[in-house]
């Protein structure tokens, strides 16, 4: 799939940085930028508007976030496949808990930096015990947009896709405690990482370069 482009979605309250330990450089993949939100927009629109940056039959690899906002772009523009990393396909995999009730109005009765200031409990969830990812992660979560992060939990507690309608790819951590839920109702292009957390983008590069250099090739 050499002639296709390839795009990078990173996830909610991270950025390019997470891709550092995947090497795709012969594929030249390109990073799409999250642009801004305008007020009241729901993540269809939203992923209309990116859309545009986006060349029709290309690859997106989507992280968490970046996975869903790619399923959604999806149903605006054609794409080849879709290779999701610690990401939903669909509404039922986010946690019933996240659903309950709209936990973005929790977070605005909390201190701005609440859940941006690294602590053990962060890395805890996103299942992280080196320093190295310790404090790339804290740098990263120091680095993220507030009202985006805001508003991109909202999206994904009112988020209601039910299938995926294009070809895709979803690897997923056995120990991913943010997004738990397990992938049994799919079959076909389904990879675990035995001890991947939330964060296995890092912490497990070398095992996921491989399964995306696997789906990438013809």
């Amino acid at each position: 799939m050499k002639n296709k482009k390839i795009y990078l979605l990173s996830g909610l309250g991270v950025d390019c940085r997470v891709f550092n330990n995947i090497d795709l450089r012969e594929y030249h993949p390109q990073l799409i930028e999250w642009i801004p939100f305008f007020k009241n927009e729901d993540i269809s629109h939203y992923a209309q508007r990116l859309s545009a940056r986006i060349e029709p039959n290309s690859i997106l690899i989507g992280l968490s976030f970046g996975g869903i906002v790619a399923i959604e772009i999806a149903k605006h523009i054609p794409v080849s496949k879709i290779i999701l990393v610690s990401s939903a396909s669909s509404f039922r995999q986010i946690p019933w808990l996240f659903r309950l009730w709209d936990w973005s109005q929790l977070i605005k009765l909390l201190p701005r930096g609440f859940f941006l200031n690294a602590n053990p409990m962060t890395f805890w969830l996103f299942g992280i015990k080196r320093e190295q990812d310790k404090t790339l992660l804290s740098q990263i979560l120091a680095d993220t947009d507030y009202d985006f992060f805001i508003w991109a939990i909202q999206q994904i507690i009112q988020w209601k896709n039910t299938e995926v309608n294009t070809k895709f790819a979803y690897i997923h951590g056995k120990k991913d405690r943010l997004l738990h839920q397990a992938m049994d109702t799919l079959t076909d292009g389904k990879y675990w990482i035995k001890e991947g957390g939330h964060f296995m983008i890092i912490t497990h590069s070398n095992e996921i370069e491989g399964i995306i250099r696997k789906e990438l090739k013809p």
